[in-house]
């Protein structure tokens, strides 16, 4: 008589042990490490493995366990600058120097990452470079006792706030940027919102310096706005575009671009990279160990080296409105 397997756990005795390959290959004498480069035996066996899991409900409750993945209570945060810069990446030992354009005035980031700095004479401007850590640790109990992969998770946590770093940096270059030329690009203000006429007159102050127009950056909050935009100020297909996806991605051909670091009555327009400015990569980032045995605690430490530089200051503007108000929650109202 046939017996029924209770649970996953009988199955499994008929499944190839993991020293299945190696038996067989010590039987016939066979290198399956030269003739199998694919490992296809190997696969073969976690494939059977799997199929008998899922003949059973406890098998795949267990299958379902080792699968799981950490409940998100965000999205994760997604770097915005490197697409306003053209990527430089330095070899060893060499200097970052660019040619400047004649007749404009360029900043870059100091070497610490705190300030920026304004060159309007010469001929080349050679940016510093300064470095970014991430460090982040967790226990090896902590690691034991999660059911995803909690250290895959820890570098994309680490990614994240190298990436936020390298943002706020870019943000504070591009405050001081507008500051030092606010004699050509005057900062355009608006009592209405994010109106369509708003938009128009800030995209202005780029295009007259006969820059084309890339992109606007502003805060999700600014961005409400425009999805509040009312049938007459949209063409129907952008209408069409809103209620399928929610977003607008563009406007006369220049990109919106949303970040929750840029403040929420504030919204930037930047010219194509080419005409901005260069972000010199002396070392992408990296992942460094920083393990801890006598805390029994695994650590990373992400770091790079990254520099940036605005070439041209007429390629960026700046532009604030009023008349929204947001409550404590980020809600317009």
């Amino acid at each position: 008589m046939k017996k029924e397997a209770s649970s996953f756990y009988p199955s499994l005795d008929r499944v190839p042990k993991p020293a299945f390959g190696l038996q067989q290959q010590a039987a016939s004498g066979v290198d399956y490490g030269t003739v199998d480069p694919y490992n296809v035996y190997q696969r073969a066996a976690e494939d059977q493995q799997i199929a008998s899991m899922l003949a059973t409900e406890a098998g795949r409750q267990a299958l379902g366990a080792q699968m799981a993945i950490p409940i998100r209570s965000q999205l994760d945060y997604q770097g915005m600058c490197r697409r306003f810069f053209e990527i430089d990446v330095l070899a060893q030992g060499q200097i970052a120097r660019y040619d400047k354009d004649i007749d404009v005035s360029a900043t870059t980031v100091t070497r610490l990452g705190e300030a920026a700095t304004l060159q309007i004479t010469g001929e080349y401007v050679e940016p510093h470079t300064f470095e970014i850590f991430a460090p982040a640790a967790i226990r090896l109990r902590d690691i034991q006792q999660r059911r995803f992969n909690v250290l895959d998770r820890m570098q994309e946590k680490i990614k994240i706030e190298v990436q936020k770093e390298e943002d706020s940096n870019f943000l504070a270059l591009t405050e001081a940027s507008i500051a030092a030329n606010s004699a050509n690009n005057a900062i355009t203000a608006s009592t209405t919102g994010v109106s369509k006429d708003f938009l128009n007159k800030l995209s202005a102050m780029v295009m007259r310096w006969d820059l084309p127009v890339y992109a606007f950056l502003m805060n999700v909050n600014s961005y409400t706005q425009i999805r509040a935009w009312q049938r007459n100020d949209l063409d129907p297909v952008t209408q069409r575009e809103i209620q399928q996806t929610g977003l607008m991605g563009n406007i006369w051909g220049t990109d919106i671009l949303v970040s929750r670091l840029v403040p929420d009555n504030v919204v930037y327009v930047y010219s194509e990279p080419r005409f901005t400015g260069v972000l010199p990569i002396r070392t992408d980032l990296i992942l460094m160990p920083d393990d801890e045995p006598k805390k029994a605690t695994i650590g990373f430490v992400g770091y790079e080296e990254v520099g940036m530089l605005f070439v041209n200051l007429n390629s960026i503007a700046k532009g604030m409105f009023s008349g929204y108000a947001y409550n404590t929650a980020g809600v317009c109202s």
